[in-house]
């Protein structure tokens, strides 16, 4: 099989038709030119010039395949200067938490293409369970998790610490505080099993969470907020920058539970024997210099 620098020299002696002119041009020995072009033709099986003096002209096979090497060495150089012109290009694949994806990255992905606009990205939305599994897998280049998890294979970097509340719209719990045990009577509404927003909530208030009465789960936050405004009677343990308006609003209300603190941290994970392409590494240290803690 001939190779493109065959192909490259082929086709700038096509165009000069003097082997000493195309070594000059492509700072090489006469001699590895007129090499080169005989095992060219050798691959193709026929001579593609006639040697007239010490001018190589094409013949008509020649003409004919110089067509098509053409083509491939143009589009071969634009690919190359191309890709030279544009060092700030790439391609992220990420994967988020539900929380991080619908609130905080987008904001970040915004304002790191501000200063590089030809990177080109692509999210998906999971549990941070399924996140650790699409890094862990190679199906995501970075990914965005709550809470902690077995590093193992996976290395991490805290960006920031949530907090969650426990919350519902029925006005007589405005400024409530009581014991988690006091709620048990309340129909409760969770994140899916997978969710770091569900495990750390319940992992908290063990081993009362036996006993807590889930009436539903549901997989977005934003659904189990919509829910709770029309049903006075459930409650949830959210995420306290997704209900801020409707805490303002008074539209929700927040229960402080006695001797618990929902905290948790947002962090970006990588796999370790990942190679990070450039555009890669220019995001982890763009997301991990926010100064978020």
């Amino acid at each position: 099989m001939f190779t493109l620098r065959q192909l490259e020299i082929f086709a700038v002696l096509a165009e000069s038709s003097r082997v000493i002119d195309v070594a000059e041009h492509l700072s090489m020995s006469p001699s590895a030119v007129s090499m080169a072009v005989r095992e060219l033709e050798k691959e193709v099986g026929e001579e593609l010039f006639e040697r007239i003096g010490k001018r190589l002209i094409l013949n008509e096979r020649g003409r004919l395949f110089y067509q098509s090497a053409r083509n491939i060495t143009m589009s071969a150089n634009s690919l190359y200067e191309g890709f030279k012109a544009d060092l700030s290009g790439g391609y992220l694949h990420l994967a988020a938490s539900v929380t991080i994806s619908n609130y905080l990255l987008p904001q970040w992905i915004g304002d790191y293409r501000t200063s590089n606009a030809q990177v080109k990205v692509a999210l998906k939305t999971a549990n941070s369970t399924d996140v650790i599994e699409m890094v862990r897998s190679g199906e995501c280049d970075l990914g965005f998790i709550e809470g902690h998890f077995e590093e193992g294979d996976i290395e991490s970097y805290v960006l920031m610490k949530d907090e969650l509340i426990v919350v519902g719209s029925d006005p007589q719990l405005e400024g409530k505080t009581c014991f988690i045990d006091e709620l048990l009577d309340r129909r409760w509404v969770l994140r899916e099993r997978g969710s770091g927003t569900r495990e750390i909530f319940l992992s908290r208030i063990a081993p009362v969470d036996k006993e807590l009465s889930i009436d539903m789960e549901f997989e977005h936050n934003e659904a189990i907020l919509r829910y709770l405004l029309h049903d006075s009677q459930a409650l949830s343990c959210l995420p306290r920058l997704i209900v801020s308006e409707e805490l303002v609003a008074k539209k929700m209300f927040e229960v402080t539970i006695n001797a618990h603190r929902f905290e948790r941290e947002f962090r970006l994970i990588w796999r370790k024997e990942k190679t990070l392409t450039r555009v890669m590494s220019d995001f982890k240290g763009y997301v991990s210099g926010l100064k978020l803690l």
